[in-house]
């Protein structure tokens, strides 16, 4: 019989934190699942460590060459067995009762994708801190157009829906936010829950610091391609002169609130500001107004509109 859940963590010579990791999923509140561990061609102590594992819910395929995360993951993904897919990093550590409060809401057949707060833990420092977002369907897809409001390996997806949206070799770095944009572009509905259910570990060797570059010129081409599948509009939300975002921004923000409704004021002031210049000196107290008055008009013209 299948499992609710297919856990999918890829392993990379991450044996200073893997433990961690792994007690934190097989100690779940809920546990119905399987845990599928792709080792991308570790070279460290990862291996010998998972030859130590021995719950039956464990299942281990062992790549013989760095293949990379897409690879890894995409296999991982194609292995899997449960109705849902929960995606982890071997660097982070879930909370107990992650999958149970998320099957919750998925369970419900009103989200697609279903992410979480997450508490943000510096290995240097020790220091940790919340990280929340925004929790509706309709501000994740509006904010989704200027920065990803979904922390990747808090997110359990459909196992449909992954395999209908896959992560795509054109985004290295930035493939996560490539998949949400692309699910979102099709109808995808997502949540985040308003509950810290992982911690993530911040430390120098992370692939978002090292290959920070890549990793912005594909953030770039996924943003302009899903903000074009939003408005038809080829611009961006990027700081602009007054008269021209009075022509473009408005127009931006008037499209997005009548194609994605119900988007709050909190969300709709943040996009607004992508289109204003920072440090105003002087202007900030007339720009935060403009931003204020802009989400007020917005947010209602939104409440009024029915989706497309």
């Amino acid at each position: 019989m299948s499992p609710v859940f297919s856990i999918v963590l890829c392993t990379y010579n991450a044996e200073t934190y893997l433990d961690e990791c792994i007690q934190s999923l097989l100690h779940q509140t809920h546990t119905d699942f399987e845990l599928i561990i792709v080792d991308d061609g570790s070279r460290d102590g990862t291996l010998p460590y998972l030859s130590t594992l021995t719950d039956p819910r464990v299942r281990l395929i062992q790549l013989e060459t760095n293949r990379g995360l897409i690879f890894a993951r995409s296999r991982g993904i194609n292995e899997a067995t449960g109705r849902y897919i929960a995606i982890m990093d071997a660097d982070d550590i879930a909370h107990p009762q992650r999958l149970e409060e998320q099957l919750k809401v998925l369970e419900t057949g009103k989200v697609d994708v279903c992410g979480s707060f997450h508490i943000s833990l510096d290995s240097v420092s020790g220091k940790r801190r919340i990280r929340k977002s925004c929790t509706s369907d309709s501000d994740i897809k509006a904010l989704l157009t200027i920065y990803c409001p979904l922390c990747n390996p808090s997110t359990s997806v459909r196992a449909d829906i992954l395999r209908q949206h896959r992560y795509n070799t054109e985004y290295p770095h930035a493939e996560d936010y490539g998949l949400w944009c692309d699910i979102a572009a099709h109808n995808g509905r997502f949540h985040n829950l308003a509950k810290p259910l992982l911690t993530y570990r911040l430390h120098p060797g992370q692939v978002s610091k090292v290959k920070r570059e890549t990793a912005f010129d594909s953030f770039r081409k996924i943003q302009a391609r899903y903000v074009e599948s939003l408005t038809g509009q080829a611009i961006v939300p990027q700081a602009m002169p007054l008269s021209q975002r009075l022509q473009h921004g408005l127009t931006f923000m008037r499209t997005i609130n009548l194609k994605i409704p119900g988007i709050s004021f909190r969300a709709n002031y943040e996009l607004y500001a992508e289109f204003q210049y920072r440090k105003n000196r002087w202007l900030t107290i007339p720009t935060r107004l403009e931003r204020m008055l802009v989400a007020f008009w917005f947010t209602q013209l939104g409440r009024c509109a029915k989706p497309y």
